[in-house]
């Protein structure tokens, strides 16, 4: 059964705990108006979007591609100024309606990024600010990469994954993100590439894994056929193998993330 994220929507508060670290530097960064009506785009299970909807006393819309996820923030939201729709970013229909539109941990998931900036634009108020959190570069995480390489000393997962074609659309640089929304007629506020580092134990770390990254490796249109028989369950059982083997003498590991955190404003 492949990985989605509807999937994984029923866990997704409880395993997305570096998207929710870092989504709360998001909302500091982004000096939210008291009265903003604001957009979240990639809301997921709707943990963050409650979180801003304590920023304003606007209308916050949450939108998601995965019903499943949309159905779980449905299911907890108790804010009646907070709003729900399944929603893929690049088909928005908004015209000049929110002040902030904030997009954490979603952004590198985004097949068109140039489409979706121009949504962004066309949703965005005058003097509105969009907000993107991601991982960025090509060693996003060295210990998820390590893993992957390491599940790959078994030969079937190797000539699995040979085919693999990323999901991911990530940068090197905080400039060439910058470039992207410049192109996009967006004035730049703020924008930095950080390194994000927690400390987990294996376990915790195979669930921020399950959170994001499990969707990506583990689905099918990133490769050229099926999987043969077997091959989720002894790829995610090499996974948390190498994860174990990374901890340290404490048992933790230093879980690394490059994230590009950006303000732009129309």
């Amino acid at each position: 059964m492949m990985a989605t994220f509807t999937d994984i929507a029923s866990r997704y508060r409880e395993t997305s705990l570096v998207q929710a670290s870092a989504g709360a530097q998001l909302i500091k960064l982004l000096d939210i108006p008291r009265n903003a009506d604001i957009l979240d785009i990639g809301c997921g299970a709707g943990n963050l979007t409650m979180e801003l909807s304590k920023q304003t006393t606007g209308i916050v819309t949450g939108i998601d591609p995965s019903e499943g996820m949309i159905r779980e923030a449905v299911r907890s939201c108790t804010e009646p100024h907070v709003r729900f729709l399944v929603m893929d970013c690049l088909d928005m229909p908004f015209g000049e309606e929110f002040a902030i539109i904030f997009c954490n941990s979603a952004f590198q998931w985004f097949s068109n990024p140039s489409l979706f900036l121009e949504n962004a634009r066309q949703a965005l108020l005058k003097g509105g600010r969009i907000g993107i959190q991601a991982p960025a570069k090509k060693e996003y995480c060295p210990v998820f990469l390590k893993a992957i390489s390491e599940s790959c000393t078994n030969p079937e997962i190797r000539q699995v994954f040979s085919a693999f074609r990323p999901p991911w659309f990530m940068l090197e640089t905080a400039e060439a993100y910058a470039a992207l929304f410049r192109e996009a007629s967006f004035s730049i506020r703020y924008c930095s590439l950080e390194e994000s580092r927690n400390s987990y134990t294996p376990e915790k770390v195979f669930d921020v894994f399950s959170s994001g990254a499990k969707a990506g490796y583990l689905n099918p249109a990133c490769y050229d056929s099926p999987f043969p028989e077997g091959f989720e369950t002894a790829f995610l059982y090499a996974v948390k193998r190498s994860f174990v083997g990374q901890a340290n003498s404490d048992g933790m590991i230093d879980l690394l993330f490059y994230r590009i955190f950006l303000i732009a404003e129309k």
